[in-house]
């Protein structure tokens, strides 16, 4: 079995950590192979017995990491081992970072099938898988400014809870807001910040939309139509106090594919990663991806 780990995610030691479930691991019996580099994942996952030969593949970091996973291979499946700051995938799932628990998991094997996510990008046609959620707009640019500032230097920057407020603030002062146009399963809305989600989590808790399912071939989408940083303000209060679906500015819907048509240049972010820019159509893959169970 494999375990990529990204010895840069959170603040916490995550050597010392990844290297404690691989021992577990190895008292269960398996034989697991450490891959620091992203190059190793790929080329492993080129070789026609990948699945015979990794019956799991451990995400060892946060949400990126995974969603840097399941780009590479979907054919063994996924435990989330949440070295991260937000690992939503990971919190939905019942994935832990104790070692022990984490191994007993891993070595019973049982597994659940859930749907993936897909960013096709309109202007280039290349494809991005994600796993949790995406977002064309204002929180997509502090994406942006925080994977900026990660890069800076000679090596990559560890982030945690307050690494994002200078981003907030800057984005806050200076984002404009682009008008996108949503076509989804006929609909067609117009917004100004634009969410599309395959798990029901995001960032800090906040409850955009509770009832998402990773189980029914759909993605849940919402649109937020007003512009400018005193909209997001309120927003943010509505959704702090569960109103956010009842206000006339926000629009929301299920879809298997939602496409989003803008200037080119408005930043995306999926699973908490910078993701390049918009237009960008967005579908389910259904069945896509197997989840160890807890």
């Amino acid at each position: 079995m494999a375990i990529v780990a990204n010895p840069y995610s959170g603040r916490r030691e995550n050597r010392r950590l990844v290297e404690a479930l691989a021992g577990e691991l190895a008292r269960h019996g398996l034989q697991p192979q450490l891959m620091w580099q992203p190059a190793e994942l790929r080329e492993a996952a080129a070789q026609a017995d990948f699945a015979r030969h990794f019956r799991c593949v451990v995400a060892a970091g946060g949400d990126g990491t995974l969603q840097r996973v399941v780009n590479e291979q979907t054919a063994a499946p996924v435990y989330a081992y949440p070295l991260g700051n937000e690992n939503l995938f990971a919190r939905h799932f019942g994935h832990v970072r104790q070692p022990e628990a984490a191994a007993a998991a891993i070595a019973r094997g049982a597994w659940r099938t859930i749907d993936l996510a897909r960013a096709t990008y309109l202007d280039s046609g290349t494809r991005l898988r994600f796993c949790s959620v995406a977002s064309i707009g204002f929180d997509a640019d502090v994406c942006h400014r925080l994977a900026a500032w990660r890069s800076r230097g000679t090596a990559l920057r560890r982030v945690g809870a307050r690494s994002y407020l200078l981003p907030i603030a800057a984005s806050v002062c200076s984002y404009t807001f682009p008008t996108m146009t949503i076509e989804a399963e006929g609909r067609m809305v117009q917004g100004a910040m634009v969410l599309v989600f395959n798990l029901p989590e995001y960032a800090f808790g906040l409850p955009f939309l509770p009832m998402a399912s990773p189980a029914d071939g759909l993605l849940d989408w919402i649109v937020f139509r007003r512009p400018g940083r005193w909209a997001v303000g309120w927003y943010l209060l509505a959704l702090c106090l569960r109103r956010h679906l009842r206000q006339r500015g926000v629009a929301w819907g299920r879809a298997r594919r939602v496409r989003v048509t803008c200037a080119s240049g408005v930043p995306l972010q999926t699973d908490g990663e910078a993701s390049g820019f918009g237009p960008v159509e967005l579908a389910v893959e259904p069945g896509g991806l197997r989840v160890i169970e807890p």
